[in-house]
């Protein structure tokens, strides 16, 4: 009769802590990539609504009107929601109407990246603990990063 040859218990317990090991070292790099990912799309969606942004103060400059004082008619802390455009470009006379759509197509507002937390006021999370909030300027027509440690790197 052949006996097979087998893996110990030993063997395998060894084997198994040596992944665990190898897991938990490799963890806390995995979840950092994750951060610098969600930050490098604030950036990049940050950069698309300032250009967006400069092209309303030219348009507004040339024809001679003031700045749109709201950038969308979203409501406040609500999930999917339309960002940062205006279903009707029409002139108004209303103060609190939406009259330059930035974009062609919205972003809709998560709890994953963009919303919007008052009249003028936006908040981009990064993870569940930390976020990062920005104000409309109807007078300037700019989007600002209000105090935060990580406003430095969307100047």
């Amino acid at each position: 009769m052949k006996f097979k040859r087998a893996f110990t218990l030993l063997e395998l317990i060894f084997v198994i802590l040596i992944i665990g090991i190898l897991a938990s070292l490799a963890l806390p790099f995995l979840s950092q990539n994750k951060n610098d990912a969600k930050l490098l799309k604030a950036k990049i969606e940050y950069q698309m609504i300032s250009s967006s942004l400069a092209l309303m103060r030219n348009e507004a400059s040339l024809k001679q009107v003031a700045y749109t004082s709201v950038l969308d008619n979203a409501k406040f802390f609500k999930e999917n929601e339309k960002l940062f455009f205006c279903e009707q470009t029409i002139s108004c006379e209303d103060k609190n109407c939406c009259s330059f759509s930035l974009f062609n197509l919205p972003l809709y507002s998560s709890k994953d990246s963009w919303i919007k937390i008052s009249f003028n006021s936006y908040r981009f999370f990064l993870n569940s603990k930390q976020s990062i909030d920005f104000v409309y300027d109807p007078k300037e027509g700019i989007l600002k990063c209000v105090d935060n440690q990580l406003c430095k790197e969307f100047i």
